[in-house]
C-alpha cells in the first residue's frame, strides 16, 4: 500500500513537473508573441503616426506653398522692373574704304577713239595753213589744204568723279592726281593748275570736259591733213583785231596770205559742209 501510494505521489510529481515545463514553454511563447505583437503594434502605430504627420505636413506645405508662376511673365516683369545703368548714346561709325585708283582716258585723242579726216566733212575744227596751202585753180575755184586738229574730250562722269590717287591721260601723257579743286564756275583744277604744272578742265555745252590752257586755249592734237574746195559763197572773217573785224572773199584771202600767214590751231576755225569749206574765222588770241 505504501509502495503504491509512493508510486502515485511520484507520478503526480512527475506530472506536475511536466506541466510546469509546458506551462513555462507556453508562458515563454506567449510572452514572445505578446512582445512581437506589442512591437508590431508599436511599429504600426509609429508608421501610422509618421504617415499622418507626413500627410499633415504635406497638407500644410500645400496650403502655404507659393503658386507656380509663368517664367515668361517673371522675365517680363524683371525686364520692366530691372534698373540698368545708363549707357552712352550709340554712335554710328561709317567705315571708309579707300577706293582703287582709276585711269581716266579721253573719249578721243591719241589714246582714245581714232578719228579720220573724213569725219570732218561737216564740222567746225581748228586748223593751220600757210600761203602755199591756198591755191586758185584754172577754173577759178579755190582749194585749201589744211591740217585738222581736235582737242580731247572727257566724260563728265569721269571728270566729276576724279579723286586723289587717280591717273588722267592728257595727250598721251599720264598725270597723277595729287590735288583737286572745284570752283563755283565749274572749273576743275588738278595739281594746282597750269601755273603749278597741273591741269584745268572745263565743260562744254554738251556736258563733256576738255583740258583748257592759258587764255582758254584748248590742248589740240593732229587728226591729219586734208584738201577741200571752197564754196562759191565762201567768207573769211578776221577777228584778230577786236576793234576792227573784217570779212574777205576767197580772192582777198589769197592776197592777204602773201604777207600774213598767222593761221594756227589756236586762232583759226574752218567750217565745212558736205566736204566743202564754207567759212574760215580767225580770232583774237592774247
Amino acid at each position: 500500500m505504501k509502495k503504491y501510494i509512493g508510486i502515485m505521489v511520484l507520478t503526480a510529481l512527475l506530472s506536475l513537473t511536466g506541466c510546469g515545463i509546458e506551462v513555462e514553454d507556453i508562458s515563454y511563447t506567449s510572452t514572445d508573441s505578446t512582445a512581437e505583437q506589442t512591437t508590431e503594434a508599436a511599429v504600426v502605430e509609429t508608421t501610422a503616426e509618421t504617415i499622418a504627420e507626413s500627410e499633415s505636413q504635406s497638407e500644410i506645405a500645400a496650403d502655404t506653398a507659393t503658386p507656380e508662376t509663368n517664367p515668361t511673365t517673371e522675365a517680363e516683369i524683371a525686364t520692366v522692373t530691372q534698373t540698368e545703368p545708363p549707357t552712352e548714346p550709340a554712335t554710328t561709325v561709317k567705315e571708309t574704304t579707300a577706293a582703287s585708283p582709276n585711269e581716266i582716258f579721253a573719249l578721243n585723242g591719241p589714246l582714245g577713239r581714232h578719228q579720220g579726216v573724213e569725219e570732218f566733212d561737216n564740222a567746225k575744227f581748228a586748223a593751220s595753213f600757210g600761203a602755199g596751202d591756198f591755191i586758185k585753180n584754172a577754173d577759178g575755184t579755190f582749194t585749201l589744204t589744211t591740217m585738222i586738229y581736235r582737242y580731247e574730250m572727257f566724260s563728265g562722269e569721269d571728270i566729276q568723279s576724279l579723286k586723289v590717287g587717280d591717273t588722267i591721260w592728257c595727250l598721251g601723257k599720264n598725270v597723277a592726281v595729287e590735288t583737286i579743286e572745284v570752283l563755283d564756275s565749274g572749273l576743275i583744277i588738278v595739281n594746282g593748275g597750269i601755273e603749278n604744272g597741273g591741269r584745268y578742265f572745263k565743260t562744254d555745252e554738251n556736258g563733256l570736259y576738255f583740258e583748257s590752257g592759258m587764255n582758254d586755249r584748248h590742248s589740240y592734237y593732229e587728226i591729219g591733213e586734208n584738201t577741200y574746195t571752197l564754196s562759191a559763197d565762201f567768207v573769211f572773217t578776221d577777228n584778230s583785231d577786236m576793234d576792227n573785224p573784217k570779212t574777205y572773199t576767197a580772192e582777198e584771202l589769197m592776197s592777204l596770205l602773201t604777207y600774213d600767214t598767222h593761221f594756227v590751231n589756236s586762232n583759226t576755225i574752218v567750217e565745212t559742209s558736205n566736204g566743202v569749206v564754207t567759212a574760215i574765222v580767225r580770232n583774237y588770241i592774247p
